[in-house]
């Protein structure tokens, strides 16, 4: 009996051991790929230093790797152009007083408005705009600036409290200021634009900035860079029962990349987090010995951070005709999951839904899936606007780095990952 006891409970040691393995590795797999496109090297996936590029490439040798065939024309890649405003050199903001100087640290003391225009200016003066020049300069009525050149200094809280009429920040930098500063106690927040003011303009930490400041040093080197290349990433992975039939998975590759030499955002929880996803399904359906019910296509878009550009172009100039894909799976935002994950469109396609809920109910992957309506929020917006079926899943819990430099490969818990990884698995199975 003691000897049935000891082998039992051999047994069952053994199979805990590999089952805690085989989730080790799985969670492994997308920390691997998110400590590498969070790298340097990668430079934040962006548009400087062929950031967005390296990662397509990086991204195209993976599908190669798993045996992923190329998904359109026999090329992986599809080519898209746009304009974006970039700031490939020096952004510098430095403080002075009369006790000194403080350099202010780029993506952490500071940002660059992502339209902000360059320019490089030593020791302008400062005009603090208080609420009551603020309220003028607002309603167009006439304001007594420093003569010569200056920097207009404002604090946004005030400016939220003022009801403007028209946008705030072009009303601004139609005054006669040579730069502007806005002052703000939130987060900074950084994103991508497609055009460039003519002057520059700077978000700064409220707490980096006091009246005492007499001048301000401002040196931003900025392009306004037309018709810029760059890519989606297609690759596909045919079924020979239902060929002409197909499932999208996608995630996006891209995130903010440099402001200036010294200030990159990694964005491991967005989006390395879903492109480690759509890697793991790709290189799993690869290997199954189960043959897929539809083809399946994996696409890495790019410029979504530019306004969904990548998506907007396939579904423009799709590598499958829109008809034929059954349903899409759209990735973002996968590093956590404590708290469940949301489904985008749940409560636009109920049917499917409903059976993802059960699934999950079954299994319990994760602790529970919540429904959101249509939301121009991701990657699947297009599919959804050309007829197309189509999930948003992102991971929920308590993560506060978005769009900032501290969105770094270690912080995201991956808590979450693997119950999503088998919910979607089992969910494309059931349709």
């Amino acid at each position: 009996m003691k000897h049935a006891v000891k082998a039992f409970l051999f047994l069952f040691i053994q199979l805990l051991f590999l089952s805690f393995k085989t989730q080790a590795q799985d969670t492994a797999f997308a920390r691997k790929t998110m400590d590498t496109l969070c790298t340097k090297y990668f430079g934040g996936r962006g548009y400087i230093d062929s950031g967005d590029y390296r990662a397509a490439h990086y991204i195209r040798k993976e599908f190669i790797k798993y045996g992923i065939k190329p998904g359109r024309n026999g090329s992986f890649l599809q080519t898209f152009l746009m304009d974006v405003n970039t700031f490939p050199g020096k952004t510098v903001v430095v403080f002075h007083s009369k006790t000194g100087s403080k350099i202010l640290k780029s993506g952490a003391d500071f940002i660059v408005a992502p339209n902000s225009g360059g320019a490089n200016f030593n020791n302008l003066k400062v005009f603090y705009a208080d609420s009551s020049a603020l309220y003028k300069l607002l309603a167009g009525k006439k304001v007594k600036f420093p003569k010569g050149k200056f920097v207009l200094v404002f604090d946004a809280d005030i400016a939220v409290k003022i009801k403007e009429k028209g946008n705030l920040r072009s009303m601004l930098t139609s005054s006669k200021a040579t730069a502007i500063i806005e002052l703000t106690s939130g987060r900074l927040v950084w994103s991508v634009a497609h055009s460039a003011l003519k002057i520059p303009y700077i978000e700064a930490a409220k707490n980096a900035f006091d009246k005492s400041v007499t001048s301000i040093s401002i040196n931003i080197e900025q392009e306004l860079r037309e018709s810029y290349q760059s890519q989606n990433v297609i690759g596909q992975l045919k079924s020979p029962k239902s060929p002409d039939s197909f499932i999208v998975f996608s995630a996006h590759y891209d995130h903010l990349g440099k402001m200036g030499s010294d200030a990159y955002f990694p964005g491991a929880n967005d989006n390395a987090s879903g492109i480690a996803m759509l890697l793991d399904l790709a290189r799993t359906y690869a290997a199954s010995k189960d043959t897929p019910k539809y083809s399946l296509v994996f696409i890495a878009f790019g410029a979504e951070e530019a306004g969904l550009i990548g998506s907007k172009y396939y579904t423009d100039v799709p590598s499958v005709p829109l008809k034929n894909i059954k349903f899409v799976i759209n990735m973002d935002l996968m590093g956590n999951g404590q708290d469940g994950m949301m489904a985008v469109n749940g409560s636009v396609f109920t049917k499917e839904y409903e059976k993802l809920v059960e699934i999950n109910r079954q299994k319990s992957y994760l602790k529970e899936i919540k429904a959101r309506g249509k939301a121009a929020n991701s990657d699947h917006y297009w599919f959804v606007e050309n007829g197309v079926k189509a999930f948003f899943f992102y991971l929920l819990g308590d993560y506060p780095y978005y769009h900032d430099i501290y969105d770094t490969a270690e912080k995201p818990t991956l808590q979450g990952y693997n119950g999503a990884f088998k919910l979607i698995q089992d969910f494309i199975s059931s349709l």
